[in-house]
Order: C-alpha cells, then sequence, then structure tokens
C-alpha cells in the first residue's frame, strides 16, 4: 500500500507542467519618438551636408546613468548624471530607460531617407585587414566618405527633452563630435545645448 502511494504521488509530481518564466520585455514608448529624433537629425545633415558624403552606422551608442561617486563609469556610450533636465527624482524611469537602450536595435526601414549604412561589426573588420589600414580599406569599400553616428536619444520623463551623442570621422586625425541636449519646441526638436566637443 505504502508503495503504491508513492508511485501515485510520484506520478502526480512528476506530471504537473513545468512553469516557465518568461523575462517581461517592455514595451519601448519612446521608440517612435526615437526615430522621430534620428530622422530630423540625418534630415539636418541633408541641409549641411551632401547625403552622399556620409556611411551612417547602425550601431548606434547608449547612454548610461551614473548615480554615485563611486559608480565605474561605463565603457562606450555617455554617462548621464543627474541635474535640472535630468531630475535625480526620475532615477526609476532613467534605470528603466536604460534597459530599453541596452535592448535597442536599429531599424532601417523607420528612417525616411535612404542612407547607406555599415555596422561597428563591419567597420571592425576593415582593421583587421593584414598589410593595410583602416581608412585605405574603408575608401576602397565605400567611397572617399565620412562615418556618421548617433547615439540612442534618451529622453527626460515628460519626454519633452534629450540627449544625443554625435560624432562625424572621415579620416586620419579627421574626426569631431559632442554631446547635445535638444528641445521639443513647435514639433521640431531644437539643439538648446552642447557639451563635450571633441576634435582629431
Amino acid at each position: 500500500m505504502k508503495m503504491s502511494l508513492f508511485v501515485i504521488l510520484l506520478l502526480f509530481v512528476s506530471c504537473k507542467k513545468k512553469v516557465v518564466e518568461k523575462e517581461i520585455i517592455q514595451k519601448d514608448e519612446t521608440l517612435d519618438l526615437r526615430y522621430e529624433v534620428l530622422n530630423q537629425l540625418i534630415d539636418s545633415d541633408s541641409l549641411s551636408y551632401n547625403q552622399n558624403h556620409f556611411i551612417y552606422s547602425s550601431t548606434l551608442k547608449s547612454i548610461y546613468l551614473y548615480e554615485n561617486e563611486t559608480d565605474e563609469p561605463k565603457p562606450i556610450g555617455i554617462t548621464l548624471k543627474y541635474n535640472s533636465v535630468f531630475l535625480q527624482k526620475d532615477s526609476a524611469y532613467y534605470r528603466n530607460q536604460e534597459k530599453m537602450i541596452f535592448n535597442f536595435r536599429f531599424d532601417k526601414r523607420k528612417v525616411r531617407q535612404k542612407l547607406q549604412y555599415a555596422t561597428d561589426e563591419e567597420l571592425h573588420k576593415l582593421n583587421e585587414i593584414k598589410n593595410s589600414d583602416f581608412w585605405t580599406e574603408f575608401d576602397k569599400k565605400y567611397g572617399h566618405k565620412c562615418i556618421r553616428s548617433f547615439s540612442v536619444p534618451f529622453f527626460n520623463k515628460d519626454k519633452t527633452m534629450c540627449i544625443v551623442q554625435n560624432s562625424v570621422s572621415c579620416g586620419y586625425l579627421n574626426a569631431n563630435g559632442y554631446t547635445a541636449i535638444y528641445k521639443k519646441i513647435n514639433g521640431d526638436w531644437k539643439e538648446i545645448k552642447s557639451f563635450d566637443h571633441w576634435v582629431s
């Protein structure tokens, strides 16, 4: 009797369906807004330059939070500190947005203009070619063009302002970039502040 009870209990336990835990990935509510900003920045490139002049990097850099002096800065992207635009009281919102950006995958179909793109992986492969250098191989593959890069736009909680890192690289010691804060004014994203300018 004990043995049959044990077998029944064993069957019951083994037949129980396994519960699979799934990580819930929240929908990025700012996705359309991110592409609105990126499209406007790309459109402004066409006013300043011939767009055929650029190869756009389809690997957008991320933005990370830097909450404490003891936090170690992340290796790539912008390290954001709290200020009057990105308020510390909204830190939970920014941490969630940081996760969204980490999962962000660039979708060329959401860009209005037809552009030429390269991934970081494709560019890195040009650097690995023996007996040559990056810019020689880049020019062979793409012609004499520049690499244009942006970070993923990162918004304040009320989505009226965002921060984006911009850069252009055209060759040896021929590059520049900066970080800018944009504010939505009358339906357009206007640059209101820039910092971390660099030139090589």
